[in-house]
């Protein structure tokens, strides 16, 4: 007969559970014994910060109106706009602003649809049917593209092509769009798949900062002159830091424009970019395409007809309530999305509207280098 290992009596099935038990607490005291993770941190300071904003914000935000930002927009918002007084003042000021552009659909409507949409004016003086054809079947649009005898150069900044926030935007706009303005055929509306949308390229989604030239002030210069033009931008723009920027709302304009309407979060202010682009060109047009001074925004897309109703008429508000609803749907889905703008192009558009009609354009870049300590710097 076998004999017993030595202790086997001692471990008796109660006496397992008992010790497993102990090993349990022994774990689970181990575990709340070690220093909080980073997540735990990262979430306090962000508590902190929103905290610490400037409380006018939070008015601006929450005021009783129709295009009140939503409450997850607000934290995620309140987590990374600056502290700085000077910065904070900047921010506010856009923060107003795109509250008046929100406004807009409730005070005018879709302009670019009303009953007088052949002259209406949507982009630059230029209205539907001087920057678009419909093919008469299918009701696919293409772009009208001019040529010019004095090229634009303007100064933008490039949302890199490749970055996430690109992808994100056109592919949210693209959904969100599709659902509230649905394509349809030819005029008639009984024919084809047509486009009631024109898409951006996302890789030449860009912020307007400002123009040496444009078509409405023709700035003729000659090679050097121009050359001369790029060093003097090239010298500003290495006096300031890249710039993060953060989505804060999606508004439709009543040109039909969809705009994405950011905020700054660190990096060079935009108005001081301005300021210094037009102490480098003293012979660009006073009166320029942008006349905000803080605003960064960029055009994802733009509007080409309104929806249908249940009985293939064009629906009355003609489109207003799908704007307000597309814009509240996008903003809710891209609010807080952040990217970092860490170069300006000096673009010579060949072309009218050459970067948002896919023409002909040619960037030169332009770094943002800091070297004179410009801007906000980023954390």
């Amino acid at each position: 007969m076998a004999k017993a290992r030595p202790g086997a009596r001692y471990w008796t099935a109660r006496r397992k559970r008992a010790a497993a038990r102990l090993a349990l607490v022994v774990v689970v005291l181990a575990l709340f014994s070690i220093p909080a993770p980073r997540y735990y941190e990262r979430r306090r300071q962000r508590l902190t910060h929103i905290a610490a904003l400037d409380p006018h914000f939070r008015e601006e935000w929450e005021a009783d109106r129709p295009w009140r930002l939503p409450g997850s927009c607000e934290s995620r918002l309140g987590a990374v706009l600056p502290l700085d007084p000077t910065a904070a003042a900047f921010s506010l000021e856009r923060s107003r602003l795109y509250g008046e552009f929100a406004s807009g659909l409730e005070a005018r409507g879709l302009d670019v649809f009303s009953r007088a949409s052949s002259s209406s004016s949507t982009t630059q003086g230029l209205g539907l049917s001087d920057l678009f054809d419909f093919h008469p079947r299918s009701g696919r649009v293409t772009a009208r593209l001019h040529r010019l005898d004095v090229p634009v150069r303007a100064v933008v900044l490039p949302l890199p092509a490749a970055s996430a926030a690109a992808a994100r935007i056109h592919r949210t706009a693209r959904r969100v769009l599709g659902e509230h303005f649905p394509g349809y055929g030819s005029k008639d509306g009984l024919s084809g798949h047509g486009d009631s949308v024109w898409y951006q390229d996302p890789a030449a989604y860009h912020f307007s900062v400002y123009h040496a030239s444009h078509h409405l002030a023709q700035v003729r210069v000659t090679p050097e002159e121009e050359r001369s033009e790029a060093a003097a931008i090239a010298a500003a723009c290495s006096s300031m830091c890249p710039v993060r920027a953060v989505i804060e709302r999606v508004v439709v304009a009543p040109s039909g424009a969809v705009l994405a309407l950011w905020n700054v979060a660190a990096g060079a202010e935009p108005a001081d970019l301005r300021a210094a682009l037009r102490a480098a060109l003293p012979d660009s047009p006073r009166r320029q395409i942008v006349e905000d001074r803080a605003i960064l925004h960029t055009t994802v897309a733009r509007l080409l007809r309104p929806p249908l109703g249940p009985t293939g008429a064009v629906v009355r508000d003609r489109g207003a309530g799908a704007a307000r609803a597309a814009g509240a749907a996008m903003t809710a889905s891209l609010c807080g999305t952040e990217a970092t703008l860490p170069v300006a192009w000096f673009v010579r558009e060949r072309d009218k509207l050459a970067l948002a009609l896919g023409g002909e354009y040619e960037p030169e870049t332009m770094p943002f280098a800091c070297e004179a300590g410009g801007g906000q710097g980023l954390e």
